[in-house]
């Protein structure tokens, strides 16, 4: 058996540090370039909508998705377990009505962890697909990484507030922040009217989900994640080994 362990936190650590200095690498680029930024305050899309920060821009982003879908993942199942514990340590006289509660939080807990993964493929997609180069379809899936975002942080704010024993400070920071990446509502409403105020708002709501994101530190600094694998001769010599065990019994 081959079996090793990570410290979920160290995705954190990655995503802190890998999206402020792609973002920061790509507008440096992108000012130095001359590509196209026409505001006082440029939208994030336009410092990685030409090469070569749009090159470095979709590698890095890209990463980062896929970190968020894992750390969307390790977040559910910790939450779940909270769920689990919350239910079977308190003590309630219609057990029935009990695991209709339960069930129903937990399905909160799994459509909002879709949503998470669906703002997840949403990060890939924004920075796949360029706004000089596919506006419509580049449109869509920010609006979907916003609308998304801010309902998976909504839900785990709130599933977080019911059944996970956390300190205060940290639930209010979460609500803080559930409140402030709803911003992005006026972004959408501003973009038409005040150019640079738009911008503003909207980098406001993706700082807002970033940063939720990096709140998870405090449980994930407290948890272990362990990898097991088993080889093919470890897992027919296991089933060999049963098959002895089951004659000897019988005999």
């Amino acid at each position: 058996m081959i079996s090793s362990s990570l410290k979920p936190s160290v995705l954190l650590w990655i995503l802190a540090i890998l999206i402020p200095s792609t973002l920061i690498t790509t507008y440096t680029l992108t000012v130095l370039l001359f590509h196209g930024i026409r505001r006082t305050v440029p939208y994030i899309s336009d410092t990685i909508d030409f090469s070569p920060e749009s090159c470095i821009g979709t590698f890095f982003i890209s990463i980062s998705a896929f970190l968020v879908f894992i750390v969307v993942f390790v977040k559910h199942f910790l939450l779940q377990n909270n769920i689990n514990q919350n239910f079977n340590i308190d003590i309630i006289l219609n057990e029935n009505e009990n695991e209709k509660k339960k069930n129903r939080a937990k399905m909160l807990n799994r459509i909002s962890t879709f949503l998470g993964l669906i703002c997840g493929v949403c990060i890939h997609g924004v920075s796949s697909f360029q706004y000089h180069n596919t506006g419509l379809v580049h449109s869509i899936f920010a609006a979907s990484f916003f609308f998304t975002g801010f309902i998976y942080i909504f839900t785990q704010t709130y599933l977080d507030h019911k059944f996970s024993k956390l300190p205060k400070r940290i639930l209010i920071l979460r609500r803080v922040i559930s409140l402030t990446t709803s911003v992005f509502i006026g972004y959408i409403i501003l973009q038409f009217f005040i150019d640079n105020l738009a911008p503003i708002l909207k980098i406001i709501s993706a700082l807002s989900i970033f940063f939720y994101l990096i709140s998870f530190f405090y449980e994930f600094s407290k948890i272990t994640i362990n990898f097991q694998i088993n080889t093919i001769s470890q897992i027919e010599h296991q089933k060999e080994y049963n098959e002895n065990s089951a004659l000897l019994i019988s005999q």
